[in-house]
């Protein structure tokens, strides 16, 4: 069993991500929506996310949230906005990261997706800090 914990995140076309946070008609946004369902996840908009961590921030006091400044300026700046609206994280219920067993499986169901042009991406994170740029302890 691996130490680290992990996540599967994808990068969908503007057109999709757009689908996937309002009707969820099209056919791409269907078939995520219905493997995140089959591996018991839900997918998350980052941007999504980002915005709930500033607002309940806002609501609770910014002073309690290490991250906020640099949530803010992420979710504040059109560029970042416009990549973070269109990349999606599976969470498993509440638990953002999860075992490396389900994460190959939700990949596994992922990449017969492969090949439609509307998912841009597929990729496997672990929670190894040396893996992953870390945000800034605190920017104001």
């Amino acid at each position: 069993m691996s130490k680290w914990l992990f996540q599967v995140r994808i990068k969908v076309s503007k057109n999709i991500s757009e689908d996937l946070r309002g009707a969820q008609q099209q056919g791409l946004s269907i078939s995520l929506k219905k493997i995140a369902e089959d591996n018991q996840m839900v997918l998350v908009c980052t941007y999504d996310a980002f915005s709930a961590y500033c607002a309940e921030a806002e609501e609770n006091g910014i002073n309690e949230y290490e991250l906020y400044y640099w949530t803010k300026a992420t979710i504040d700046n059109p560029e970042k906005k416009a990549k973070h609206i269109k990349s999606y994280a599976f969470y498993n219920g509440d638990d953002q990261v999860y075992e490396q067993h389900l994460a190959l499986s939700l990949e596994a169901s992922l990449q017969k997706l492969i090949g439609n042009s509307q998912l841009e991406e597929i990729k496997i994170i672990d929670s190894n800090p040396a893996n992953n740029p870390q945000p800034p302890y605190r920017i104001k």
